[in-house]
């Protein structure tokens, strides 16, 4: 951001906004930023060469005019002072120097022998001064980095002291703009996909002499008709406005929109060379939202894991229809039998600690520090495929029919496999291990009020079951046709395990076999058909061949009827469970 400031003599006149400013008497402006000597900076027997620099998109519209006077403000006495124009403060020869001598402290005018000529480029101006004293140049607390370039020529090196040096050019000349407004950058944020349109905010500065009352924008989208809008804000000189202007954002893929200045208080913007703006968005196709698949690996014995289950499930609060939650338990009563065809051992032998995340088989992490960053990078983009899925009770409802429709948006390759999660929510009965309770490790989210092993949970997005088995059965391998539907069906048989069938989903996972990353997937509840009835699994006999664990799920005996006191959990090898009680 640049500072003009207005003068009607050759002194220092008030303190201006923090803008590109000026006022059209006796033809003449001043480029300026920081408008105070609020301190100094620098060693004692310095030698320090101090610069600001304008780019040309702020001095363009002066091209022709005059820098006749350079004031410079110092915080200590200077000896031995010169004054430099360049076209860049580290362009290594001057365009422009004059010796000036020594110079006190405070604020000092220096005509120029010979008037340094805007060329509409970009233009840096310097001093080059020795100081006896230490906070010796003088600087301004705004800071602005074309502000603040310093070479130190004691030290030989480039730096910069973070304000705002205190060097000011007088301008002078027969046509300084009128009406002109300078355009700033525009942005959008990224629409996501229930957006209709995109709103883009800019600004805009007054820097011309003339107060604007009312300015019109002109803006384009892609190859559309040429759009207007009138604007009656009043811009002072030396203030900036800001605007926004909305775009529909309905067809998927990459836009290009262009905004710039049409006239300003009825006339022609005085220069049209920074008057316009541009900026590139993407939208969303909705088909191929991508919605991301969590396998969580957790456990009744760990005490870490309430962070999986409140991460899960803030994170699914948030976004219901593009977050997918799996919790697969391990080491304890709750984890699918190892010898079961749709059980998750590939998934659980491969993690080293809970709990712990993986995120479409891509990237892995914490499931409730690490999640939303994980989430954020997949949702990036578009999903390869788009996917949808539906499922329906049988007649009697022991199985759950599926029918998968998926497409490209162009022709694929792919090797796609698939597979079908059964997930439970509303679990309870079963002792959770708890190293927040207590607050020993502080608050988080009631669990410190829950005894440390504690039966005060419902376990939710239990997975039950992942048939196709955890690499998927074979979906489809070839060209995928772009545009054309295809359909996979198949019949999930519930497994004995599922205590209440209203209270589970159907997760689908369409997975790339060759990297074996999750392209996409779906989550559905099962419908129609007859309504599922409730109850838990029973059996009259529980075998003898089966695995006992205690309350916090630790395996305390297998094929042994013989248990101390206590409440036990029995997991029989038909996937059935019971509670009893030895006395």
């Amino acid at each position: 951001m640049y500072f003009f400031s207005c003068s009607s003599s050759r002194l220092l006149v008030g303190i201006c906004m923090a803008v590109l400013s000026f006022v059209q008497i006796q033809a003449q402006v001043v480029f300026r930023y920081g408008p105070n000597i609020d301190g100094g900076w620098g060693d004692a027997n310095a030698v320090i060469t101090p610069y600001v620099s304008f780019p040309a998109a702020f001095v363009a519209p002066y091209k022709g005019c005059q820098v006749t006077t350079v004031r410079v403000g110092l915080a200590a006495n200077a000896t031995n002072v010169y004054v430099y124009f360049k076209k860049s403060a580290r362009d290594s020869q001057p365009l422009y120097k004059q010796k000036i001598g020594d110079l006190p402290a405070g604020w000092n005018e220096i005509v120029l022998d010979t008037p340094y000529v805007i060329t509409g480029e970009d233009m840096a101006i310097g001093y080059k001064a020795s100081f006896k004293d230490a906070e010796g140049v003088g600087c301004s607390l705004e800071h602005f980095s074309d502000g603040d370039i310093i070479y130190y020529n004691s030290k030989n090196s480039w730096t910069s002291m973070g304000g705002s040096i205190c060097i000011q050019a007088v301008v002078e000349g027969d046509q300084l703009p009128l009406n002109e407004m300078l355009m700033g950058g525009i942005s959008g944020e990224t629409p996501d996909y229930e957006t209709t349109e995109v709103t883009f905010k800019g600004t805009l500065r007054n820097v011309g002499a003339n107060d604007v009352l009312v300015y019109t924008l002109h803006y384009q989208l892609d190859d559309n008709e040429e759009q207007m809008t009138s604007f009656d804000h009043e811009v002072a000189v030396n203030q900036t406005d800001t605007f926004q202007i909305s775009v529909p954002t309905t067809d998927p893929g990459i836009h290009h929109l262009r905004v710039w200045i049409g006239e300003v208080n009825g006339e022609a913007d005085a220069y049209t060379q920074n008057n316009e703006a541009k900026a590139d968005f993407f939208v969303k196709n909705p088909v191929f939202k991508r919605r991301v698949v969590c396998e969580e690996y957790t456990g009744l014995w760990c005490g870490w894991c309430p962070r999986g289950m409140v991460g899960m499930q803030l994170m699914l609060e948030k976004y219901p229809d593009q977050f997918i939650p799996i919790s697969i338990h391990g080491g304890d009563v709750l984890e699918i039998d190892a010898d079961a065809e749709y059980s998750y051992t590939d998934f659980i032998n491969s993690m080293t600690g809970a709990p712990y995340c993986k995120v479409d088989r891509r990237m892995g992490g914490d499931p409730f520090s690490d999640i939303q960053r994980l989430f954020n990078t997949e949702t990036a983009g578009d999903a390869p495929i788009a996917y949808t899925m539906t499922a329906t009770w049988n007649a009697d409802s022991t199985a759950i029919s599926i029918h998968s429709e998926y497409f490209s948006a162009n022709d694929l390759e792919v090797d796609y496999h698939i597979a079908y999660v059964l997930t439970e929510d509303s679990i309870t009965g079963y002792s959770q291990t708890n190293y927040f309770a207590g607050g020993k490790n502080g608050e988080f989210y009631g669990w410190e009020t829950k005894e440390e092993h504690t039966t005060d949970v419902y376990f939710n997005d239990l997975a039950l079951g992942i048939f196709g088995g955890f690499k998927g059965m074979d979906c489809f391998t070839g060209t995928l046709i772009g545009q054309e539907l295809y359909t996979h069906d198949y019949e999930l048989t519930l497994p004995p395990t599922v205590v209440n069938k209203r209270q589970l989903h159907v997760i689908g996972l369409v997975i790339d076999n060759r990297s074996g990353y999750i392209a996409n997937g779906f989550r559905a509840v099962p419908e129609k058909g007859m309504q599922p009835p409730t109850g838990i699994p029973t059996s009259s006999i529980i075998p003898y061949s089966s695995s006992t664990y205690d309350l916090q799920g630790r395996r305390v005996a297998d094929n042994s009827p013989a248990f101390k006191r206590g409440l036990y959990i029995i997991k029989t090898p038909n996937h059935q469970t019971k509670k009893i009680i030895s006395k």
